[in-house]
């Protein structure tokens, strides 16, 4: 997917001390503690802390010290209830494969390998010329009203990257995605939903073969596999020119550390808590027969740049973190706030 257009370049070519005193005052009092309000970004953080079973976030933290259960490796029997597979265990990375791009082997599309590239030409290097003079100018219209494709920084920095990162790893922030694009938000808002749903599976998986855990605090470990951004309702394609720029089509998964609590009045519904990580990786590079969606430019513009490893494709990391609190069976009425206070 071309991730910078060729009109980024041509928009905007015409912009260019007191002194102390000798009395001895006694010190003053202490300043009174500040109060720091609770930061929330998440759409479904809502629920009264009275409506959740429990004391709210930050509140006092029940004495009982957990029991560590599961046995790692066991998988969750979420009856299809779920969109992700999910086992028993720390995080583990589920086998997520990318193309090659221009550089896929043409006789083999699931080759993990990249086919050698070849010397570059004159033409080649007066065309990487060209696309840093457009990363250039690209740079400088950002802010400007009126000014094409003057809001994606983001795309621009993973472009950057593309021409001078020698194929090296990179590490954005999803927190930004989920922020400032809608499609983020409804990524984050059904992955957390998925994971919510596989912890109380695993639950009521442990609790069916050993019900003395009912009525005793308890805390494991789950991890799930590749769910595919970009192609569901539930989790959309970018929508902003930003990110479809800088990440498009991506895949995540997530893992928590849950701890479940017994009910604290008879009748009453136990209470989670989960601390989640979603992982998000990409691939960027450019593909065959794709063109950039807000210009129209083929992705072979930059493909041939792969060819002659004048640019280089290379993988984009990121994660989020969240601590998400309900009551066993009202998963939609948790709360949800960043683990670090962001």
């Amino acid at each position: 997917m071309t991730r910078i257009g060729e009109s980024i370049g041509s928009a905007i070519a015409a912009r260019v001390k007191q002194a102390l005193t000798p009395e001895v005052r006694p010190p003053p009092p202490p300043p009174a503690p500040a109060v720091v309000a609770r930061q929330t970004s998440d759409t479904f953080e809502s629920a009264p802390a009275t409506r959740r079973g429990g004391p709210a976030l930050g509140g006092a933290t029940p004495t009982a010290t957990p029991t560590p259960v599961g046995t790692a490796g066991t998988t969750v029997q979420t009856n299809g209830g779920t969109v992700a597979d999910y086992q028993v265990g720390p995080p583990r990375r589920p086998d997520i494969h990318h193309d090659n791009g221009f550089l896929q082997n043409p006789n083999d599309p699931n080759d993990p390998n990249p086919i050698p590239t070849e010397s570059p030409g004159l033409g080649d290097y007066a065309a990487r010329a060209e696309w840093e003079l457009k990363l250039t100018a690209a740079r400088a219209a950002q802010g400007i009203p009126g000014v094409p494709h003057n809001n994606i920084p983001d795309g621009l920095d993973t472009y950057d990257h593309f021409l001078h990162g020698n194929g090296a790893d990179r590490h954005f922030d999803y927190e930004r995605f989920v922020s400032t694009d809608p499609a983020g938000q409804a990524v984050l808002t059904n992955s957390t939903r998925d994971t919510q749903q596989a912890a109380e599976a695993t639950y009521n998986q442990m609790i069916a073969q050993d019900p003395s855990l009912a009525g005793k605090p308890v805390t494991f470990q789950i991890t799930g596999s590749q769910i595919g951004v970009g192609s569901s309702e539930q989790f959309p394609y970018p929508e902003t020119e930003n990110w479809q720029k800088a990440i498009g089509g991506h895949s995540i998964w997530n893992s928590a550390t849950v701890t479940v609590y017994p009910p604290e009045t008879p009748g009453g519904k136990p209470r989670f808590e989960m601390d989640m990580t979603l992982h998000a990786e990409d691939r960027y590079n450019f593909n065959p027969g794709q063109a950039d969606i807000n210009t129209g430019t083929p992705d072979a513009a930059n493909g041939r740049l792969e060819r002659t490893g004048l640019g280089h494709q290379y993988t984009n990391y990121g994660t989020l973190q969240r601590h998400v609190t309900w009551d066993q069976g009202s998963p939609e009425n948790a709360t949800s706030r960043p683990i670090g206070g962001r």
